[in-house]
């Protein structure tokens, strides 16, 4: 379990300043056993979070309080479990059909260490694609201070194709696919999908699928805000 250290309570739709990012992260991964990513849950197909089928990995742990967040129970820090990096990855490689991994949350960026590991393992057998949807904008990434924590983040960026990046804010949601809010930017840091780009981003369309997790029905996809707030009105925990 997570040392009582690494949760962190914030207010209301805070956010953690930048200068204090790279110390969340050497706290939060000081806090965890080596080889391990805290996970709140994991679909092996997916087609509705980017190009072709994917594997999907939401971590656990988030700095932000985003009003209307689809997946609440993603945030403490102390929730989820730990999952060992190796066999997570073999999970990964056993899915013949997927083309690649988008990982949400939770905030991504608080595990970069242990999802660089995970990347590179699943790339020493077999080239994949990878999306990461991120509450940080990209500038503020790149201009991450703390020397340590700063070199992950910038591993991390490196081996992903696809940064989608901003808070979700409720009031922006345009209905456009594969983001949840008009603030938020979709970044290709690569070419891997530009021939396709168009054709699953910007449009006035969103899917969703149905998961069973655990006994528990999960939606699997960004969802227009009226489906999401019917969604949520009858399957959220009281």
């Amino acid at each position: 379990m997570l040392h009582p250290k690494a949760s962190v309570i914030l207010p209301y739709e805070s956010v953690v300043p930048l200068e204090k990012i790279g110390e969340l992260i050497l706290r939060y991964r000081e806090s965890s056993l080596a080889n391990k990513l805290r996970i709140y849950m994991t679909i092996p197909v997916t087609h509705t979070l980017g190009p072709y089928a994917r594997f999907a990995i939401w971590v656990q742990g988030c700095p932000f309080r985003c009003p209307g967040c689809m997946t609440p129970d993603s945030l403490p820090m102390t929730g989820g479990e730990e999952i060992d990096i190796e066999v997570l990855a073999k999970a990964i490689l056993n899915e013949s059909k997927i083309e690649g991994i988008t990982i949400s949350g939770g905030e991504p960026f608080l595990q970069t260490p242990g999802l660089v590991q995970l990347i590179d393992l699943i790339k020493a057998n077999r080239d994949i694609g990878v999306i990461v949807y991120s509450g940080y904008q990209l500038k503020k990434l790149r201009s991450m201070a703390t020397e340590e924590a700063g070199e992950s983040i910038k591993k991390f960026l490196k081996r992903i194709d696809i940064l989608i990046d901003g808070l979700y804010i409720k009031s922006l949601n345009d209905g456009l696919s594969l983001r949840g809010s008009s603030n938020q930017k979709v970044h290709r840091l690569t070419n891997r999908y530009s021939e396709i780009f168009e054709y699953y981003y910007g449009r006035m369309e969103r899917q969703v699928e149905i998961h069973i997790h655990r006994d528990e029905m999960k939606i699997v996809g960004i969802p227009g805000q009226e489906m999401l707030q019917q969604w949520q009105s009858k399957f959220s925990k009281p």
